[in-house]
């Protein structure tokens, strides 16, 4: 798994726009929960432009089930960062 990867899979969604995706994996990488993991990539940061008004719940909602293999395969910390319009 590799971050354009994770870019494809969050392509499609079209209820909020995502701005930026970044891997902060090496900052994290010392910890123990994600010391024995076989993922490069363990934490990112998502920023999305909330156009919609959804909820941050449904946000985060879609944001996981969009990654949900990911999460299984050893993506550790999704931190979501929601702009309103």
């Amino acid at each position: 798994m590799n971050i354009d990867e994770i870019k494809n899979l969050l392509r499609d969604i079209s209820q909020f726009q995502i701005l930026d995706i970044v891997d902060n994996s090496k900052a994290h990488s010392k910890h123990i929960a994600v010391k024995n993991s076989k993922s490069f990539i363990t934490h990112i940061e998502i920023s999305v432009l909330n156009h919609n008004n959804l909820r941050k719940l449904d946000i985060h909602r879609i944001i996981y089930q969009k990654l949900n293999t990911e999460i299984k395969e050893g993506l550790h910390s999704i931190q979501i960062k929601i702009l309103d319009t």
